[in-house]
């Protein structure tokens, strides 16, 4: 009896063996889970953006964001604009309001849409956010190698494909809107349905219900201008089927909503900012552009404001129909000023003294011609005159 229970455990050692050998030889999974559509509770983090290893369509030659230099964009006023639809939500639509650890992200009801823009109709599905820090900006685009305070995101999806999991790996699944902020005078009250919520969510996984609104208000006032080109999500996994509209003009936030922003969420036990990802080459790609560069816009030039005593924050100056520059440098139009200035009153005061020189001339040849006699200026009589 005892030789057959010898032989029963030498066998269930021998498999328990086996089984320890197969599982250090079998091929890992994912590290992470990859879950389409923006920003997720993925153990990624923007501190080191190398998402090479885990996720490899973000090493793809069609990343984004991009730097739009507006000297090599191609000029195509038949673009068709953009028409939202349903984008007017009523109060009693409640859309979910997440700290996702990576952003702040809002749902957005299918009966919002893009309609008549593409050769498709595209379902809003969330708007979430890019910021930087209190000292240093955080847009994810950049225009003219200026980036924005920050940048928002609203997410559509192909309506043939039913869902943002099933369009976000398709060629033509995704169109997202991107708004460039600056800072303002004022709050911009369309804005504090969302801020005024920022407290409540402060904890990673946080969440709350608001109210619907009006989310055209979010956007800026004019849509015909525009950016548009082919890119990725900026958030593993970076796929790229991404039809990006970044628009022309800026939205205005007042310094204290910023702030709020960039201090109220928490991820883990760190503060939650410069949640932004570096611009990606471009790699040959066109970047259309729906306006002339050479027209008035409503987009500002970032420039240091001479009233912040010290504050890094931008200051504004409003885009004036030659200020395009190819200069990535947002100050080169301030120096030309300083410049142009200098010139001038040197010019000014070189007028002056010849004009002042002419008419003392004038006076010593009358003064001559009066008493007959030439007259010699001494040092003293100079310094009397």
């Amino acid at each position: 009896m005892q030789r057959p229970r010898q032989m029963q455990r030498l066998l269930f050692l021998l498999l328990g063996q086996l089984l320890t050998f197969a599982s250090c030889y079998t091929t890992p999974g994912p590290k992470h889970e990859q879950r389409p559509g923006g920003p997720s509770q993925e153990h990624w983090g923007y501190s080191d953006q190398d998402w090479r290893e885990d996720y490899q369509k973000c090493d793809g030659k069609s990343q984004s964001p991009i730097n739009v230099e507006i000297s090599k964009t191609i000029v195509n006023k038949n673009l068709p604009k953009i028409t939202l639809e349903g984008y007017s939500l009523p109060e009693t639509t409640l859309l979910n309001l997440t700290n996702n650890g990576h952003t702040v992200q809002l749902s957005l009801p299918e009966s919002m849409s893009i309609s008549n823009t593409f050769p498709q109709k595209y379902l809003a599905s969330q708007l979430h956010f890019h910021w930087g820090t209190e000292s240093s900006p955080g847009a994810e685009h950049t225009v003219d190698g200026i980036r924005y305070v920050a940048e928002m995101h609203i997410v559509h999806y192909a309506a043939k494909y039913g869902s943002l999991r099933g369009a976000a790996q398709k060629a033509d699944g995704l169109a997202v809107l991107a708004v460039l902020f600056q800072i303002g005078p004022n709050d911009n009250e369309n804005y504090n349905h969302i801020f005024d919520k920022l407290e409540a969510i402060s904890q990673e996984g946080d969440e709350v219900y608001i109210p619907g609104f009006d989310v055209n208000a979010l956007l800026p006032h004019q849509l015909s201008r525009f950016f548009r080109y082919n890119g990725s999500l900026t958030t593993p996994p970076c796929f790229q089927t991404v039809t990006w509209t970044v628009f022309n003009d800026t939205v205005q936030l007042s310094k204290e909503q910023l702030h709020k922003l960039e201090t109220s969420l928490k991820t883990g036990h760190h503060t939650l900012d410069s949640n932004f990802r570096f611009v990606q080459p471009l790699n040959g790609r066109n970047v259309l552009a729906s306006f002339s560069s050479t027209l008035p816009s409503g987009r500002m030039v970032v420039k240091e404001s001479a009233e912040s005593g010290g504050d890094d924050k931008p200051g504004l100056e409003l885009d004036e129909p030659n200020a395009f520059s190819n200069s990535s440098d947002g100050n080169q139009i301030a120096l030309g000023d300083t410049l142009a200035i200098i010139f001038g009153i040197l010019f000014g005061c070189t007028a002056l003294i010849f004009v002042v020189y002419v008419l003392r001339q004038r006076k010593h040849q009358r003064l001559n011609t009066e008493s007959g006699k030439k007259v010699i200026y001494k040092p003293t009589n100079t310094m009397e005159a």
